[in-house]
């Protein structure tokens, strides 16, 4: 289902503060009390926050929700995101195409593009190509991860290393400032980094909140990155982190779309 604009407010100010009370939410929206209760209700419902006495609060940090929820989750900055990436990509490039719901809203922005080459073990892209687009789509074997929607394994990394593309195009679980992509599965991990090591250009998508989640595994520093596409700048700090290891930054939002 999809969350109204208050409901994605609420869930962007947990993100940010850990906890946000109803008496906060009430002034922050001159809404109602029992108004703010019934979004955090549903909000709990759906297992993206966690009900709190007089309040609500993120899920465990090491916690990843289900592929279901974070298709919700930042679903208008997902697109304006997948929509700028899109309009870098040229007709007949080769791509490499990783895993989240990210990297499906990109599939679909690019589905105007004529002549992709797309490798993926991802399939929701994979479906997304074969229904309206001229596309060649190879898809690796693997073990399916049906909640996931996606194949994992040895033969995901095998497949992946024995391509070469012009752009890969990855998310990831989690970033942190000092260790970079981060993620909740080695699984995901192995992959991406395969991804990573055999492309021309790397492009990382992921929204603002994947700074405020914790994930216990290392994927890559951001030095691996090319471009980093996000809806929000981060801390000043981190961008001039980021800059001096030579990443650019593209703000998505819908003055620039």
């Amino acid at each position: 289902m999809k969350l109204n604009s208050r409901q994605q407010q609420i869930l962007q100010l947990i993100s940010a503060e850990q906890f946000v009370s109803v008496e906060f939410l009430t002034q922050h929206f001159q809404v109602a009390a029992q108004t703010v209760r019934r979004d955090i209700t549903q909000l709990c419902d759906l297992g993206l926050a966690r009900r709190h006495h007089g309040g609500a609060g993120q899920l465990p940090s090491a916690e990843n929700l289900s592929f279901g929820n974070r298709r919700i989750i930042n679903a208008n900055a997902k697109q304006l995101i997948a929509l700028r990436i899109a309009a870098q990509i040229p007709d007949n490039a080769s791509l490499a195409l990783g895993i989240g719901t990210t990297i499906e809203a990109v599939a679909k922005a690019l589905l105007n593009k004529k002549g992709l080459r797309i490798i993926t073990n991802n399939l929701n892209v994979a479906s997304i190509f074969f229904q309206t687009s001229d596309a060649q789509v190879l898809v690796s074997g693997g073990k399916l991860r049906p909640l996931d929607q996606d194949l994992v394994g040895d033969q995901v990394v095998s497949f992946y290393n024995s391509y070469y593309t012009d752009f890969a195009i990855i998310s990831v679980g989690a970033l942190d400032q000092q260790r970079g992509l981060m993620d909740f599965d080695m699984d995901n991990v192995a992959i991406t980094q395969s991804i990573l090591k055999n492309c021309r250009k790397n492009i990382l998508a992921a929204d603002d909140s994947k700074w405020n989640k914790k994930a216990f595994a290392s994927v890559a520093t951001f030095t691996s990155i090319d471009a980093f596409y996000t809806n929000q700048l981060p801390a000043p700090d981190i961008c001039q982190s980021l800059e001096s290891k030579k990443v650019q930054i593209i703000v998505c939002d819908q003055e620039k779309h």
